[in-house]
């Protein structure tokens, strides 16, 4: 109940505050269950994320978030859950798992880390292509242009969906896990890419 009240209001200050172009609307799949992976340059790249889908998504959140009980209350409500970045609970994998295995949709910034400095892309780590695998879920990468810039026009956008359907005969061993996270990583860049060209 509170999400559905709280996210109208979100909705509307993102909208208001941080206009944002989506290229790639087309890609947008509402439905089911979805890895959906973005870059990370500022703490607002969750609205981004967020206002694609008409219903709730799930986010991996940094377990820093949650020091304080009543904002972590607050934000579990809105579908974040706690990891701890640099060794994620069995509690963590689980919640997450679950929440895919229930045909929900789980968001995740596999760089682990907002990039501060820049908008080149970080290190992916190989977390987002264990939870698509294990799941066997479909992914979405998102791509935002450059840190969410307040009442100026900002730019994102949609890739197509793919999955690691060629791989689900196979153990999910440290070769399978390289090279699905390198699919992960060339979606990103090969994104990354197009939106450059369409923006600048």
């Amino acid at each position: 109940m509170f999400y559905w009240i709280v996210r109208p209001l979100m909705w509307l200050f993102y909208k208001i505050v941080y206009p944002t172009k989506i290229f790639g609307k087309e890609n947008v799949v509402q439905k089911g269950r979805r890895v959906v992976i973005c870059n990370h340059l500022c703490k607002m790249d969750v609205f981004v994320v967020g206002a694609l889908f008409k219903d709730k998504t799930y986010f991996l959140s940094k377990i820093e978030w949650f020091d304080s009980k009543i904002f972590g209350a607050i934000i579990s409500s809105l579908g974040a859950i706690p990891i701890d970045r640099d060794k994620p609970s069995l509690k963590t994998i689980k919640t997450a798992l679950k929440v895919l295995n229930e045909d929900k949709r789980l968001a995740i910034f596999p760089e682990g880390r907002r990039n501060f400095e820049t908008n080149d892309l970080q290190e992916v780590k190989q977390g987002a292509s264990m939870f698509a695998f294990k799941s066997k879920s479909p992914i979405t990468t998102v791509i935002i242009h450059d840190r969410l810039k307040p009442f100026r026009k900002n730019y994102a956008i949609v890739g197509e969906t793919f999955d690691f359907s060629e791989f689900y005969n196979q153990k999910f061993d440290n070769a399978v896990s390289e090279e699905c996270t390198n699919r992960i990583a060339n979606s990103m860049k090969d994104l990354q890419q197009k939106l450059f060209a369409l923006v600048e």
